[in-house]
């Protein structure tokens, strides 16, 4: 692939590379990587052998056929002994090929055979020969598209694979797991050899949205943006067909659109012959999966025969347009290509398709409901006939909800409401009211992450009820609104408080004292504190549980709870209210009340210095809603604060699990861009610079406009301003958020005291910036304040507040080159590692080993520290601190692999007879990687006297470096 190589495969390309590391060092294994058509099997396997793991490596090429190769026994390895034999020297070939001229009947190029070839010494005979070039060098072998492999060919596979001893071999397989129809031979082949040992597989899953959106970066040299959430939406994640329409996209910016897509796909459906084309064509203008049966039936009332379907299909299939799903079901590879096939039907053609599909499945009542209601909804509104597509979207609605099929329940009721003028009046009665049908609509729309239509839809229903009649329908229906229309982006700031106000104020008159006014009253509150509002929303709220406890109501009283424990001062208070506002939310199990509470229930935690709660509440909440709702529904549960919270404690592996699937979706454009946010954040901490400041880019485009971002964001903006050096401006841009944080309560802003100080102490290190950054810091601290007093500890076992005042005292030195800060940062990380600050730790031991290298005596110290900090940032991905502290370790001498204990053994007892027997002592201890201070401590004798005894060792074993002296040792027996 052009332009950057792959995208999201760092995890497969590493295993392909441990399984080339062990093929170097004797330890032969094989690899089948499996994956549907176009998911980049050969990319990755030609990636992975292009890399420095493979340098010095044989890799030799057979690509086995889809047509003809049965007739051609061994074609791979045909091949392969033929790009071997083009590239030996004559005497390699001489010394491979020594005995085995019978190979020349698989691969002609190596000569004449001199007798006639014996099948039964070929796969003995291929592998003697292939251990024969393993002896001079690593040999890797790829043999490409399994699935058609002859079954000689299989055959020799299967020997070489059971015959894994010692050779420096390895074998990279790939095949299409998708192509395999039942009875193909390679079932039975595969279950064989992965019993084996050393043979194991791995499947290429399809692109994420953020791998898509970096994909499209690397071919348009430009921020993926709309255009990449396109090119997702339409690819479904497939590589090839998203390179593919990102390079029709281009065309069409220079010129014309050069349809190369297009042209892709048809192709191969034009390959097909013609009852399979059609049979494709049919399975089009399904629109969905459609069952093998029906496709049957359709091809019977056309005049065909009984088996023409099935012998259709696995012609499609084995030219890998389409596969059968477990269910018995045939569906293209992707939605792309049913919507090129459908376009080669002209609309009286496909209108004529619809109608068949009617009329087979009207007839077909031995099929299960399920598998009918939503075909009969889409090809009688496809026909034209109002009537009946209705009764039937509804109830593919019905089916759709039960198996939580949002996406799909979102589609059948827009199209319900969409045919509501059309249909009489006993028609409509299936539905009950339009109210019902549009609400259903909207609720199944957000469900579906189809935001605005969904706001929509709920606003046409709240129009359609006279308060009147039924104040409660008409209160309840407009209960959510504010709420929708700010997640949505649709409203913010005072106007969210105002719709809410006219909602409590509708509820006020119409239904007081009921559950719908005191929810009415704490959204108020809800909005309120979104506008820092705090004295109104305490009043608000409390007015709210106050009336929901009279209705004796869970769902209100959960409402109620929640909002009002973000308005108490007393902070254990608040913790209890919101706590039991989030088990009442679990049993009333409404998935926007759910994410509301544990939103504000992390807050009462974090008030309180218990991040770790905070998390584990968010996290499990996230969970919860991904299992039992939708994954649109999850965003409620603020997943963007949860994924910082994780990343703030070190569970980066969470994290990015999170941050994966939140990135696999559309959410509105706040939401979203604080989803980037900490996708950035963990980019850069991980040392992936690219990628963390593509996703701040991303989140540029999804607010524009916007002077400064503000909370989650604007951190993630400060560090990747602190990472790209540019100190000034992202001091500046602390100030900023520093007065958003205090504008809310002071305290917030101590966490942001210590980032601050160490963004400035950096600054302060470049030659004649220190007064600079010690303005600067000045100016964050002044907005600050000093009351109330910093670093305060919320509640006794709070260890975050103090762990932050720790490091900022320690970056606050350093900043000011205060002498000796050493007792300062050791401090500091030991408060990091109490309060669970796992990124912080690692960057102050490396900062404390700084400090300890500078000093004098501290040389023994600064070792243990630095491998410490050395494990601490591998074991995050910290790769960025972690190169700091492998350089600090080389200027320092530190080796960071824990040594083994000091012992007094001599290596050479008798080698080196000069040696004196202290310089014995100092021989074992220093080839083990122990410093002069570790060695002196040890040996109860000066670092300058370990000096004076090394250079004697370094004369005496005639070696010029440690390192040379390592390797002397490690050559002798």
């Amino acid at each position: 692939m052009e332009a950057g190589g792959l995208v999201g495969r760092d995890p497969e390309l590493e295993r392909i590379g441990v399984l080339l590391r062990d093929a170097a060092a004797g330890r032969p294994s094989a690899l089948l990587v499996a994956g549907e058509p176009g998911i980049g099997k050969t990319s990755l396997v030609t990636e992975a052998i292009s890399r420095p793991t493979a340098e010095g490596h044989l890799v030799l090429w057979g690509r086995c056929l889809r047509f003809g190769a049965d007739s051609t026994p061994y074609l791979p390895f045909g091949q392969i002994l033929t790009q071997w034999h083009r590239q030996a020297e004559e005497a390699e070939r001489r010394r491979v090929l020594e005995g085995a001229d019978l190979l020349s009947t698989i691969a002609p190029s190596l000569g004449v055979p001199t007798r006639p070839a014996d099948s039964n010494r070929m796969l003995p005979l291929v592998a003697a020969t292939l251990d024969r070039m393993t002896q001079h060098a690593t040999l890797v072998l790829v043999v490409d598209d399994v699935q058609w492999a002859d079954g000689s060919s299989l055959d020799l596979l299967a020997y070489l694979l059971a015959g894994f001893d010692r050779q420096r071999l390895a074998l990279l397989l790939t095949y299409r797991d998708t192509e395999l129809a039942e009875g193909h031979r390679l079932h039975g082949w595969l279950a064989d050899v992965l019993r084996l040992p050393s043979v194991s597989s791995m499947r290429l899953e399809r692109l994420g949205f953020a791998d898509v959106e970096e994909l499209c970066s690397r071919l348009t040299g430009a921020s993926g943006g709309d255009d990449a959430a396109a090119v997702y939406e339409e690819s479904s994640g497939n590589p090839y067909y998203a390179e593919l329409l990102v390079r029709d996209a281009n065309a069409g910016l220079r010129t014309e659109r050069d349809g190369s897509l297009r042209q892709a796909l048809l192709s191969s459906w034009h390959g097909l012959g013609v009852d399979a084309r059609e049979l494709l064509q049919l399975l089009a203008v399904g629109g969905r999966p459609v069952a093998v049966e029906v496709l049957t039936r359709l091809v019977r009332a056309r005049g065909g025969t009984p088996d023409q379907a099935s012998v259709s299909l696995a012609e499609a299939s084995g030219a890998g347009m389409v596969y059968l799903m477990g269910d018995g079901d045939a569906w293209f590879h992707h939605p792309l290509i049913a919507e090129v096939v459908a376009s080669t039907l002209t609309p009286t053609a496909r209108r004529r398709v619809h109608e068949e599909y009617v009329e087979v499945l009207e007839a077909a009542v031995d099929l299960p409901l399920s598998s009918r209601a939503a075909h009969l909804a889409l090809h009688h509104d496809g026909a034209g006939d109002a009537d009946p597509a209705f009764v039937w979207s509804v109830m593919a609605a019905d089916e759709a909800v039960a198996v939580r099929g949002y996406a799909e329940a979102c589609e059948h009721l827009h199209r319900a409401c969409r045919l509501w003028d059309d249909v009489g009046d006993d028609i409509r009665a299936l539905a009950g009211d339009r109210v019902d049908l549009w609400r259903r609509a909207s609720d199944s729309a957000w469900s579906a992450g189809e935001y605005v239509l969904a706001v929509r839809l709920r606003e046409e229903a709240v129009t359609r009820v006279d308060p009147g009649v039924d104040p409660v329908r008409a209160v309840r229906l407009g209960l959510p609104l504010p709420h929708w229309r700010e997640a949505s982006g649709l409203e913010a700031g005072a106007a969210l408080t105002e719709s809410a106000s006219r909602v409590a104020d509708l509820a006020t008159h119409l239904c007081p004292g009921t559950p719908e006014h005191a929810q009415s009253l704490a959204r108020l509150a809800f909005a309120e504190l979104s506008g820092d509002d705090q004295a109104s929303a305490a009043r608000h709220a409390s007015e709210a549980v106050s009336i929901a406890t009279r209705t004796g109501s869970t769902e209100a009283l959960a409402w109620a709870l929640s909002v009002r424990s973000e308005t108490r001062l007393d902070a254990e208070a608040a913790l209890t209210e919101a706590l039991e506002a989030v088990t009442l939310a679990n049993h009333v199990g409404d998935p926007e009340l759910m994410g509301v509470a544990a939103g504000q229930g992390a807050n009462s935690f974090e008030r309180l210095g218990r991040r770790v709660h905070a998390a584990e509440l968010l996290l499990t909440t996230f969970r919860r809603l991904l299992g039992s709702g939708s994954a649109h529904d999850a965003m409620w549960a603020n997943p963007s604060f949860g994924a910082a919270l994780l990343i703030a404690l070190g569970r980066w592996d969470e994290a990015g699990d999170m941050l994966h699937e939140l990135l696999s979706r559309r959410y509105p454009p706040s939401h979203a861009a604080d989803v980037r946010g900490q996708a950035a954040t963990l980019a850069l901490r991980s040392g992936r610079l690219a990628a963390g400041h593509a996703h701040l880019a991303r989140a540029h485009e999804l607010l524009p406009g916007l002077p400064e971002f503000k909370d989650l964001l604007a951190w993630a903006e400060i560090e990747g301003l602190w990472v790209g050096r540019d100190f000034p401006e992202a001091l500046s841009r602390a100030t900023v958020l520093m007065k958003d944080l205090t504008q809310v309560d002071a305290t917030i802003g101590d966490e942001l005291l210590p980032v601050a100080a160490r963004i400035a102490a950096d600054l302060a290190e470049q030659p004649g910036r220190r007064t600079e950054a010690q303005t600067l810091l000045d100016r964050v601290e002044r907005v600050r304040g000093t009351e109330p007093d910093r670093f305060t500890p919320a509640v006794p076992d709070d260890l975050l507040h103090p762990a932050w005042g720790r490091i900022y005292a320690a970056e606050r030195a350093r900043c000011d080159d205060e002498p000796d800060p050493a007792p300062l940062w050791r401090s500091a990380v030991a408060a990091c590692r109490a309060a669970g600050l796992v990124w912080d730790e690692a960057l102050s031991s490396h900062q404390l080993a700084r400090a300890l290298l500078s000093s004098r005596g501290g040389g023994r110290e600064a070792a243990s520290v630095l491998r410490h900090a050395a494990q601490v940032a591998t074991g995050l991905g910290a790769t960025g601190v972690l190169g700091a502290i492998e350089a600090l370790a080389q200027q320092a001498h530190v080796v960071l692999v824990e040594p083994p204990p000091i012992e007094s053994v001599d290596p050479w007892p008798d080698a080196f007879p000069a040696l004196t027997p202290r310089e014995r002592e100092v021989l074992s201890p220093l080839l083990a990687g122990r410093t002069y201070a570790e060695i002196a401590a040890a040996l109860f004798i000066s670092e300058k006297t370990v000096s004076v005894h090394v250079s004697n060792l370094l004369r005496k074993t005639g070696t010029s470096s440690r390192v040379e002296l390592a390797e002397l040792a490690r050559r002798r027996p």
